[in-house]
C-alpha cells in the first residue's frame, strides 16, 4: 500500500514538474502524419519585463511569513489534541491537522522566488517537511496505535532533520537559529 501510494506521490508530481504538458511521438523534424496540426513552439521567449530577483531581506521575511503560519497551525493543533481524550480517533485526527499545517508551509514555500545557495537549503527543508507529510498522512489511516505510533515516529525523525535544515536556512538568511528541542 505504501509503495503503490509512493508510486502515485511521484507521479503526481512528476506531472506537476512537466505542467501536464504531454509529449508528442513525432520527433523534429520529421514530417507530420496526415491530419496533424503543426504545433507552435511550446517554450515560449524570455519575459521582456523579468521579475525583479528578491533581495535576502525579502526572502527571509517570506520565509518568516510562511513559518509562522505554520508554527501557529501546529501549536493549535496540539493544544486542541491535549485538550481531548487519549484515542486513537482523536491520535489520528491530530495527524490530519499536521499533515494539512505541512501542506500549507510546503506550498507557501514553493512560492518564494528562492535562487542560488538558498534554493539548495530551502529544498532540504521542504524535503524534510514533505516527509513529515507523508507520515503524518499515513498516521490519519492508521488502524492499530502500533501504526500510529510507528507512524509518528517516522515524523519524528524527518522533524529532526527539518529543524536542523530550517537552521542552516536561517542563518544564510541572517535569521538567528531555533533552538532544536
Amino acid at each position: 500500500m505504501r509503495r503503490s501510494l509512493a508510486a502515485l506521490v511521484l507521479v503526481a508530481g512528476l506531472l506537476v514538474a512537466c505542467g501536464g504538458q504531454q509529449a508528442t511521438s513525432a520527433l523534429p523534424g520529421a514530417p507530420a502524419a496526415t491530419g496533424d496540426a503543426p504545433v507552435a513552439g511550446a517554450t515560449p521567449g524570455p519575459s521582456a519585463n523579468p521579475a525583479p530577483t528578491p533581495t535576502v531581506k525579502q526572502l527571509a521575511a517570506a520565509y518568516l511569513k510562511a513559518v509562522t503560519a505554520y508554527n501557529k497551525a501546529t501549536a493549535k493543533a496540539w493544544a486542541a489534541r491535549e485538550k481531548l481524550p487519549q484515542t486513537l480517533t482523536y491520535s489520528k485526527r491530530l495527524a490530519k491537522a499536521l499533515a494539512t499545517a505541512h501542506l500549507v508551509f510546503i506550498r507557501a514555500v514553493e512560492k518564494i522566488p528562492w535562487y542560488g545557495d538558498y534554493k539548495a537549503l530551502a529544498r532540504r527543508v521542504l524535503t524534510c517537511h514533505n516527509q513529515e507529510y507523508v507520515a503524518d498522512r499515513s498516521a490519519m489511516t492508521a488502524k492499530t496505535w502500533a501504526d500510529l505510533n510507528y507512524d509518528g515516529e517516522r515524523a519524528d525523525k524527518a522533524a529532526e532533520k527539518g529543524q536542523a535544515a530550517s537552521n542552516e536556512l536561517r542563518i544564510a538568511l541572517g535569521l538567528p537559529p531555533v533552538p532544536i528541542k
